[in-house]
């Protein structure tokens, strides 16, 4: 097989059936998912259909850890801000007003759906800690045990440029490796990845070529793109996780797992 054709072909690679095999799931949703088509806000509606396909992962089966944006487009739309703040005090200040909102409206439709959530904010120091990403682990762990599902953000209301991450595709593919996930999902508003030649729907080695395709987000209230998400599959890869970028406007029930993703294959 070519390096091309390694690349840029799906292959006989079936999602569905890696979808059916695994059990673990990290599943990172990006602020594009959770905005609404007409004033491009974060919507209650959008976060609330993303709890319901969580809800419906963990009723087939799956322990399903949810890392969300969304809380900073919150915050903006209730500060009044049209652009993604660069001064750290008022991105912070917009993490501050819209995490609430964003929790509340997860767990409430989760709550209605027979699931209980749990909160967790982190930074990169959390992660970057011995001990205290041991702490993490071990909380994780025992909110899966006991049914509940982790929602989890980073902690930009007390991170500095220091120890941020800065976009949660990064804090994904970490928590992914922390708790020993068999799958990663990038949810964003994309079919697929690009590369130089066209479309990406399977990677099994991320080359100079795709790296140089990649670019980052010109989204008022994202951050990201392709290039975090490459860094994101990076990680995972190295712990032997296969890690799909899909686009999160679809159902993701087992069988109808979206096939035209871009999929990387440790």
């Amino acid at each position: 097989m070519t390096r091309r054709n390694m690349t840029n072909s799906g292959g006989s690679f079936d999602p569905a059936q890696l979808a059916r095999k695994t059990k673990r799931w990290v599943v990172k949703v990006g602020t594009s998912v959770l905005t609404d088509d007409k004033g491009g806000q974060v919507s209650r509606h959008c976060v609330q259909a993303v709890a319901s396909e969580i809800v419906s992962l963990c009723k087939e089966g799956k322990e399903v850890i949810l890392v969300t944006s969304g809380a900073i487009g919150i915050g903006m739309g209730v500060l009044g801000l049209k652009h993604r703040p660069s001064e750290l005090a008022k991105l912070q200040a917009a993490a501050a007003t819209g995490q609430g909102k964003l929790v509340q409206w997860y767990t409430s439709r989760m709550e209605e759906e027979g699931f209980h959530a749990a909160q967790v904010l982190l930074t990169r120091g959390d992660m970057e800690d011995r001990q205290r990403r041991l702490n993490v682990k071990a909380t994780l762990e025992t909110l899966l045990k006991a049914g509940i599902i982790p929602i989890i953000n980073e902690n930009d209301t007390v991170s500095t440029e220091e120890i941020r991450y800065g976009d949660n595709d990064l804090l994904s593919a970490h928590v992914a490796s922390l708790v020993g996930a068999d799958l990663l999902l990038l949810l964003t508003d994309v079919d697929h990845l690009d590369g130089a030649d066209g479309p990406l729907y399977l990677v099994r080695e991320i080359t100079p070529a795709i790296e140089k395709a990649a670019r980052g987000t010109d989204k008022p209230s994202s951050t990201g793109g392709m290039r975090s998400k490459l860094e994101a599959a990076r990680i995972a890869m190295a712990h032997g996780i296969p890690l799909g970028v899909l686009n999160g406007r679809g159902r993701l029930h087992l069988d109808g797992l979206n096939k035209k993703g871009t999929w990387f294959i440790p």
